[in-house]
């Protein structure tokens, strides 16, 4: 075989390689800035602590749609350290039966606490295709 159809060849099996490699990888975040996961995506908050999106859902009115409810869009989470995990529920739009959005909780890992803030669950309803990942952005501050 000659030296260029062995590179070639190499070549080929790196992109397929590469090409076929999962999307759970690490989202590096900045404390106190929003990060943007998607379902089951980690993102590091700290060194030792990080946040995952288990589950998105996401019933709120699609743009340009008439509606009688508007909808809410519900994240569950969990934030996790070196020793513990906890898990919890933030939601936009219409929670619950006061209808009010319950977009933040206070979660405590050990002797620290942090702030979860939901700001955002993307796309809006009827801006993308269907079946296009819901993507939640999360706010992680240490109290």
């Amino acid at each position: 075989m000659t030296p260029l159809k062995s590179l070639c060849g190499f070549l080929l099996v790196g992109l397929l390689a590469f090409g076929c490699e999962k999307n759970n990888k690490v989202t590096p975040a900045e404390e106190n800035q929003p990060v943007t996961v998607k379902i089951n995506q980690l993102a590091r908050i700290k060194p030792n602590v990080s946040l995952t999106a288990d589950t998105i859902t996401d019933s709120r009115c699609p743009i340009n749609a008439n509606c009688i409810w508007a909808g809410n869009a519900t994240v569950k989470f969990s934030l996790k350290n070196d020793t513990e995990t906890k898990t919890g529920e933030l939601c936009i739009g219409q929670c619950g039966q006061q209808s009010k959005t319950r977009d933040a909780v206070t979660v405590q890992l050990g002797n620290e606490s942090y702030d979860v803030i939901l700001t955002d669950v993307q796309p809006f309803p009827g801006t993308k295709p269907d079946g296009t990942p819901k993507e939640a952005v999360i706010t992680v501050n240490q109290k």
